[in-house]
């Protein structure tokens, strides 16, 4: 993790999590994010970040995720969620569907377009230019 996002990373989740209105809703938008793009940094956007959620019904946390991504400026990154979400639901409707070889092809795809485009250092880059909307106590002096 990058500093700024280690520093922010548990408490978006848990702001998101909690749906805590306490807090600004940036911070609450990072935490959809951030949730998401743990998940997939270790089992990859469709294996371990979609299909995750999608078994543990909560497949709203991705639509959020995408629209974090979009407020952070990842407008590429947020399409590609957006994609993965709709060709998993496309080739796996009930989670359980065999892969066809160019199913498994695109899934594949999909996972190394992630992590292509949502680097980390893009992200602290994106969130850093919106601390003052995330967590403006965290800025420096």
């Amino acid at each position: 993790m990058t500093p700024l996002i280690e520093a922010l990373n548990v408490r978006a989740i848990d702001a998101y999590e909690r749906e805590d209105t306490t807090v600004l809703p940036g911070l609450r938008s990072l935490g959809a994010v951030l949730a998401l793009h743990g998940i997939a940094e270790n089992g990859g956007l469709v294996g371990g970040g979609i299909e995750n959620i999608f078994f543990s019904e909560r497949m709203q946390s991705v639509d959020d995720a995408i629209a974090g991504y979009r407020w952070l400026g990842l407008v590429d990154v947020a399409a590609l969620v957006a994609r993965a979400r709709d060709e998993y639901l496309r080739f796996r409707p009930t989670g359980r569907e065999e892969l066809s070889d160019e199913d498994a092809v695109l899934w594949d795809q999909l996972d190394s377009a992630f992590f292509e485009i949502a680097t980390l250092d893009r992200l602290e880059a994106a969130v850093a230019a919106r601390l003052h909307e995330i967590a403006p106590e965290t800025m420096p002096s």
